[in-house]
């Protein structure tokens, strides 16, 4: 089974200003400090022309997540994620993954960012293979990615404004 999602976000800046944010390895830094503090890390930056690649270890506290998913998966969730983005003129496409460690799900999806303010639209899948909940625990990790995201563009415009 699988639970499809899209999700966007606006940013107050041009598609240019947030690339030449997102390819500094301190913004990943200070963003996953805002966004995940004491429970992830950056593990990789890599910009090299017009592609960046990014790995980081997210987590979520036991106590901030819904009992659908804590009663299958007890514990906090460590989260290995990457994002490959790509730099084409005026517009960035991506690709992200994310999983959890010790558990059959995964999150996956497209990323396009545009335009001058810069919007960036998401569009991926949740897929967790455990029979029976496994469209509930979706739809609750759906949840979390685009409360992250909401977090994220909200950590990258303080980030901007410094």
């Amino acid at each position: 089974m699988a639970t499809n999602f899209e999700h966007s976000v606006e940013y107050p800046f041009s598609t240019g200003r947030l690339w030449e944010l997102i390819t500094g390895e301190q913004y990943w830094n200070d963003l996953m400090e805002a966004t995940n503090a004491g429970h992830g890390s950056v593990e990789s930056v890599s910009a090299e022309g017009d592609e960046l690649t990014v790995t980081t270890k997210q987590g979520v506290g036991a106590e901030n997540l819904p009992s659908v998913i804590t009663k299958v998966r007890p514990g906090d969730l460590e989260i290995p994620r990457s994002i490959v983005y790509r730099r084409a003129g005026d517009r960035i496409t991506g690709r992200m993954e994310a999983s959890v460690t010790g558990a059959p799900a995964k999150i996956f999806g497209d990323i396009v960012i545009s335009g001058d303010p810069a919007v960036a639209r998401y569009e991926g899948r949740a897929e967790v293979g455990i029979p029976f909940v496994g469209g509930k625990i979706e739809k609750a990790v759906i949840e979390q990615v685009e409360q992250l995201l909401d977090a994220e563009r909200d950590a990258t415009v303080d980030f901007q404004q410094r």
